[in-house]
């Protein structure tokens, strides 16, 4: 079945004395890596910060994870693909490394960590992945590659994605369920082993890949699998050459379809940028994709000084029929985070609300909690394949 036990840590105290307060509903959390000052970003292990602003931009704390010691958790600072974090059922976890800062080439070991933290700002449980390599027993997810995503479930359960090196492959979506790590997604021909950001919706496991087996977004089994072997389903199909990270899912109606997407493509090519996506008679159909400009500008084709996005979060207004979508753009240091609001015309504009500093960058993006209530149960119809269960994500329109 592949599940393999593991030792899990559980913190009862706070990592550090860096934690301020607890979490604010409705604010951001987005995970920043670097250590600033004159040490450049590179792929050897660097700081990683969890920052928390309201929507409008101010900076309400931070929290600076331990980069050496008992409870260290560091990540790649060139490794773009790497460090997006997630809010889900009330806890917020961040993808890192079991390594001290300044450990060359993290990415490509095996000592890879999750943490989660609850919304009262403590540790809630910090997981160290299996560390003996493709083959060993258990043998270590995303082994000798990069951990880039994490969703959790609950304080000590969460899925998580990347990709491997070496054989058999480990990389794909895994699921540790407080004991033991579960290789969910299947590894056969033609199924996605090179998975980017992970999220829920509705109920729904999904995960983004740029690789040659599909470019998209992808749902992984039926509901929240936790059984090895699921067949993953290309949901939206961005294209050959797209290079998607974070993404959102909404049901615009409340007839418990998921009908818009919206999909962080973080090429500085015409066709990349922030992808709106919508559904009609069972067929997801591109409406613009933009790119980020230099000065609060919005466009779909290339410029001077543009950027594009790679986390993403956002919220919809059921009453108004405005999206508000808040993105981190691809610059390798001193990178953005922005505002766009979609008000059902394409936007031409944002705001931007932070500055990750020189030597830094911001990395995942999510919103805490939604003032609009979910259903209990739904039945979510994406390319025309039906989906059950019972919907959990509280910051969602599902």
């Amino acid at each position: 079945m592949n599940k393999y036990p593991i030792t899990l840590l559980i913190a009862l105290a706070s990592v550090g004395s860096a934690f301020a307060g607890a979490f604010t509903t409705g604010d951001l959390v987005v995970e920043r890596v670097g250590s600033g000052g004159v040490t450049v970003l590179s792929s050897a292990a660097t700081a990683v910060s969890v920052l928390e602003f309201n929507t409008s931009g101010t900076a309400i704390q931070t929290i600076n994870l331990p980069t050496s010691g008992t409870n260290q958790v560091t990540d790649s600072g060139s490794a773009t693909s790497d460090g997006y974090l997630n809010y889900y059922n009330g806890n917020i976890a961040i993808p890192g490394y079991n390594a001290s800062s300044g450990t060359a080439s993290v990415a490509s070991g095996n000592t890879k960590v999750s943490t989660i933290i609850g919304l009262d700002g403590n540790v809630a449980s910090r997981t160290l992945f299996p560390t003996g390599g493709p083959s060993g027993t258990p043998p270590s997810p995303f082994s000798g590659n990069n951990f880039r995503s994490v969703v959790p479930t609950s304080a000590t359960t969460f899925y998580a994605t990347g990709t491997s090196s070496g054989n058999p492959n480990t990389g794909g979506a895994w699921y540790y369920d407080g004991s033991a790590f579960t290789q969910v997604s299947s590894t056969a021909t033609g199924q996605p082993t090179n998975l980017r950001n992970v999220d829920i919706y509705g109920g729904q496991l999904f995960a983004t890949s740029a690789a040659s087996t599909g470019y998209g977004i992808w749902s992984i089994g039926t509901g929240t699998p936790t059984a090895s072997g699921q067949t993953s389903s290309l949901i939206i199909n961005t294209g050959t050459g797209a290079s998607p990270y974070g993404f959102v899912l909404f049901d615009t109606n409340a007839d418990t379809v998921l009908d818009t997407a919206f999909i962080a493509d973080d090429r500085t090519t015409t066709g990349g940028g922030l992808q709106k996506w919508t559904l009609s008679n069972s067929t997801w159909s591109n409406v613009y994709s933009l790119l980020v400009g230099p000065s609060g500008n919005l466009s779909s084709t290339l410029g001077v000084g543009y950027a594009g996005p790679r986390g993403l979060a956002g919220s919809y207004d059921l009453v108004t029929g405005a999206f508000s979508l808040y993105l981190t753009t691809t610059q390798l240091s001193d990178n953005k985070l922005i505002k766009i609001i979609d008000s059902g015309s394409t936007p031409t504009s944002y705001t931007e609300l932070a500055n990750a500093g020189v030597n830094y960058a911001f990395r995942g993006v999510d919103l805490i909690a939604s003032p609009i209530p979910e259903p209990s149960t739904y039945a979510a119809i994406l390319g025309g394949v039906a989906l059950f269960g019972v919907a959990a994500r509280r910051r969602r329109s599902v």
